[in-house]
């Protein structure tokens, strides 16, 4: 058997051919794909843990496992809520929760067919049937026709599928397109092979043979520009408000449960961008990170940053989402904001 440190000098002798032979930007790509998927999965876990908790008031409760709702809140510092499970095939949770009801599962258009029920920890998920398709991101009303046939002298590239229509080619551009797809494809398998061989072989993390470059790379998922709404997310003149003669004080409680629906509806992962689209500085997001612990408490106090800077109104707040394409958490809030009675259209 070859000693430990030939087969080291062999990997790296196979690696730096392997660098030299691929253009850095493609190398580039491949690597931030595997840098990703490993974040994700330290972030997951982060996240597990600091979204164990939820504010009753003044009271930190722990959430409901997925798949089960708050029956009743507890009442008592750090102990768990009373939970039920979500009706199954008609309602679910798909994260940890401090909500009072399960989300409504998804019912399927006449012109989708189901990949997957709905169970307590999943949605449905459909597709377009066969022959029609919708583009992934887009908020189809009905699935498009599939193109019949390819102009002459082209033939088909890739065919129909439930998210992409039928792409033409000329024979010669076809061919080159297979190649061009299979030729990245097995790189990145050698990319990924060697990153995680010697991030066990080597120690560290696996990245002291990736050029500094690469390394000073930052990953910025959430920067994509926001596109302005065609139209209010609420319709004209049916804004939600405060019922007639509230006091002050029960104006500011209002609020603090208005904070709490928002932090447990909208996304972790998106919540930084929206207080930035509501006029929260950097400055103020990094003071809420400091001075507090856990990830849905960081949240609260940037909304009730937002608040101090007169800066809560609840429609700007809905319609800003709606902006950013969250409509269905738009839709979630403003539904459970009318269905507990602390707003009314």
């Amino acid at each position: 058997m070859a000693p430990q440190g030939d087969q080291t000098e062999f990997v790296f002798l196979v690696m730096t051919l392997a660098l030299r032979a691929i253009s850095p930007r493609l190398l580039l790509f491949f690597f931030l794909l595997a840098l990703a998927h490993t974040s994700h999965l330290q972030v997951k876990r982060d996240y597990d843990l600091y979204e164990r908790y939820y504010m009753n008031g003044n009271i930190r409760c722990l959430r409901c496992d997925p798949g089960r709702f708050v029956q009743k809140q507890c009442i008592v510092q750090d102990t768990e809520s009373i939970c039920e499970p979500c009706d199954a095939g008609h309602t679910y949770s798909e994260h940890l929760t401090g909500l009072d009801y399960c989300l409504p599962c998804t019912v399927c258009r006449t012109d989708e067919e189901e990949l997957s029920a709905c169970s307590i920890t999943k949605n449905t998920k459909c597709q377009c049937k066969k022959g029609t398709f919708c583009p992934p991101g887009n908020s189809c009303e009905i699935c498009q026709k599939c193109t019949a046939s390819c102009p002459p002298n082209e033939v088909i590239q890739t065919p129909c599928n439930s998210t992409s229509d039928v792409q033409c080619a000329s024979p010669e551009t076809a061919s080159y397109a297979l190649v061009a797809i299979l030729v990245p494809v097995i790189i990145l398998a050698v990319v990924c092979f060697l990153y995680f061989y010697c991030k066990k072989k080597c120690g560290g993390n696996g990245s002291r043979w990736l050029p500094k470059q690469i390394l000073t790379v930052s990953l910025k998922c959430d920067e994509s520009p926001a596109e302005d709404p065609e139209a209010p997310f609420l319709p004209q003149g049916t804004n939600l408000r405060f019922k007639d003669n509230i006091p002050e004080n029960e104006r500011n409680e209002i609020a603090n449960k208005t904070f709490n629906i928002f932090v447990d509806l909208i996304p972790a992962k998106g919540f930084e961008r929206f207080m930035r689209e509501l006029g929260l500085t950097d400055n103020e997001i990094d003071w809420a990170k400091e001075d507090n612990t856990g990830l849905y408490s960081k949240h609260y106090a940037m909304l009730s940053k937002l608040h101090q800077n007169g800066n809560f109104d609840v429609n700007i707040w809905l319609n800003k989402l709606h902006s950013i394409k969250m409509r269905k958490v738009a839709q979630d809030i403003a539904a459970k904001l009318i269905r507990d009675g602390l707003f009314e259209s």
